[in-house]
């Protein structure tokens, strides 16, 4: 009988996953709409991948309501994975927004919120502070490298170098345990 329950499982993620790659709106909603109670990990790439196309006023609703929603710690790794590639960088803050909405503990992938941030616009270090502030580290030695990063970061000339600046000062108020 469990076997059947895993199978069935498989069966309906892999259909909300179709539809939501799906053409017809009416299949996106259907999908969407599904994922509160039948949503996996699996299907985090799938939902952020329709922002990268055009989407209705009904869907992003939807959308929105279901990614800032995410409470299952599984969800952290497609999230990560997601800001590290270069396909994914147009929804970042998206992305970001995400993790903080749901307050996922992404305490263990600090690097990758660092070279998010380094490599991104104003937005997304303006998310990555909004995600540190609400974390509580225990890692004094990922702390520091995230520092040493920002230390040659904020060096560079560019639009988002004062906000690095905030990132970098958040980053050791947090080392200092001064927040």
């Amino acid at each position: 009988m469990e076997e059947d329950e895993q199978i069935e499982k498989a069966k309906i993620e892999q259909n909300i996953i179709v539809d939501l790659r799906s053409k017809n709106e009416r299949k996106i909603i259907g999908a969407l709409k599904l994922i509160p109670h039948e949503g996996t990990p699996n299907m985090i790439v799938p939902m952020f991948e329709l922002l990268l196309g055009h989407v209705s006023s009904e869907v992003k609703v939807l959308l929105d309501k279901t990614i800032y929603n995410l409470k299952d710690p599984n969800c952290v790794d497609p999230l990560m994975l997601m800001l590290e590639k270069k396909k994914y960088y147009d929804i970042q803050t998206e992305v970001l927004t995400s993790i903080w909405q749901s307050g996922l503990d992404v305490t263990e992938h600090i690097d990758t919120l660092i070279e998010t941030a380094i490599n991104g616009d104003y937005m997304t270090v303006i998310e990555v502070i909004t995600i540190i502030e609400h974390l509580e580290f225990d890692n004094d030695a990922g702390l520091t490298a995230a520092i040493q990063k920002m230390d040659k970061a904020v060096e560079i000339k560019s639009e988002t170098q004062t906000v690095l600046g905030s990132l970098r000062q958040l980053l050791l108020d947090k080392l200092l345990g001064e927040e």
